[in-house]
């Protein structure tokens, strides 16, 4: 049974299913509620049309920015977490072995929260 994070299936099934939509979850999960925290991703990819790790972490970061501000903004504190979610894609993108890494480590630890 999947874990129910937020109140749209969607959503749901994007963290279930895309090991960076997860992480970026865990970045914006800071003083918001979890649900808000967690639907950020599937926002986040609605509006730039990917999740693509690369590119995220290439963008200009004021376009990166605007993309979080935009109403209703993804975080209470937009521009930071837009500096955050972009620090850990170009971390990710640095260190080839955690690209290759990531998506088991975050199955096993949905697994183990499950």
């Amino acid at each position: 049974m999947p874990i129910v994070w937020t109140d749209d299936p969607a959503a749901n099934e994007l963290l279930e299913t895309d090991p960076l939509a997860l992480l970026i979850g865990l970045v914006l999960d800071q003083q918001v509620k979890m649900e808000k925290a967690f639907a950020g991703p599937y926002e986040l990819k609605r509006r730039l049309g990917h999740l693509d790790v690369r590119q995220i972490a290439s963008m200009d970061p004021e376009k990166l920015g605007a993309t979080f501000r935009e109403r209703p903004a993804l975080h209470r504190f937009p521009g930071s977490m837009a500096t955050r979610v972009q620090a850990l894609c170009q971390a990710i993108v640095k260190d080839s072995d955690l690209t290759i890494e990531i998506p088991k480590y975050t199955i096993n630890m949905v697994k183990e929260i499950k």
